[in-house]
């Protein structure tokens, strides 16, 4: 069975500009992020070098936001709007647009030289070479960074906990945002919907979770050996689906972002930004792009 991929939390991803914007210009000044991404690529080399594998040094560029992201960041709600009626809350969309979105990457993006160095491994080499880049990228992150992680996988989980403990800390407790909250959250049980608490994060996330947990029970299904789903890791398995059953679950999703974001007009022009901010803050401590 191929290896499974992870479902991260998407604000890292939104941070990153979503695969939608354009190049940044090569002469815009590195971002200490930035810095830090290519810090660590270099010192994974020199480590996969020592292992006897050839590793290229590549940190994936960052992109620059669409003016609709942009929007999207701010709170606007008919960029919102737009972007939910497609999406959803970016759960399903991933797999139900997944061959769109590989062809997208493949004539449009930068790809990582190193897959096409593993895949002309024996598949003995290929499951060295994997363990081995997460032993060197574990101790390139660490020296860094000072961040100590395990692997890829572990290091998202491990920024994915912290924006999660840091939005709780920082905006639960924001009475404007409580006030906007508890307001949303009768909204949303007036549609017949079950939010997991009234606190700001559990409002503006109830979605997100809902539909990632079920995406991940339905993985659970098919890999027993997969562990329970984690609120606060946010990390979701994929499973295989068919287009249609994708289709059918990202139906399901969008109509559930439409009712959210329609309960939510005057909560999330105020909670996006400064969500976003502190996963800005976490995303620099860790050297994630």
């Amino acid at each position: 069975m191929p290896r499974r991929s992870f479902l991260p939390l998407a604000v890292l991803t939104l941070l990153a500009g979503c695969g939608t914007g354009t190049a940044a210009s090569p002469s815009a000044a590195p971002s200490p992020t930035q810095n830090n991404a290519h810090a660590i690529q270099a010192i994974k080399a020199d480590c996969m070098k020592t292992k006897g594998f050839r590793y290229v040094p590549w940190a994936r560029p960052t992109l620059a936001a669409s003016d609709e992201d942009e929007k999207r960041t701010s709170g606007d709600y008919a960029a919102e709007k737009a972007y939910r009626s497609k999406n959803g809350f970016n759960v399903a969309s991933l797999l139900a647009y997944r061959p769109d979105q590989e062809a997208s990457k493949a004539d449009k993006q930068p790809v990582d030289p190193n897959y096409a160095i593993r895949r002309d491994l024996s598949p003995a080499q290929q499951e060295v070479y994997e363990t081995t880049s997460d032993t060197c990228e574990a101790q390139a992150i660490k020296q860094v960074t000072g961040k100590v992680v395990k692997s890829k996988d572990d290091w998202t989980i491990q920024a994915n906990v912290m924006i999660s403990r840091r939005w709780k800390r920082d905006l639960d407790g924001d009475p404007e945002l409580a006030e906007l909250a508890s307001e949303m959250a009768d909204c949303m049980t007036a549609k017949g919907y079950r939010l997991s608490g009234t606190t700001p994060t559990a409002v503006a996330f109830w979605g997100e979770t809902t539909f990632r947990k079920e995406m991940h029970e339905l993985a659970r299904k098919e890999d027993k050996s997969i562990p329970a789903f984690d609120p606060e890791q946010q990390m979701a398995y994929l499973p295989y689906l068919t287009p249609a059953e994708a289709r059918r679950l990202l139906d399901r999703e969008i109509k559930a972002a439409l009712d959210d974001l329609e309960c939510g007009k005057r909560f999330y022009p105020v909670f996006r930004p400064k969500s976003d901010e502190v996963a800005r803050q976490v995303d620099a401590e860790f050297g994630l792009r």
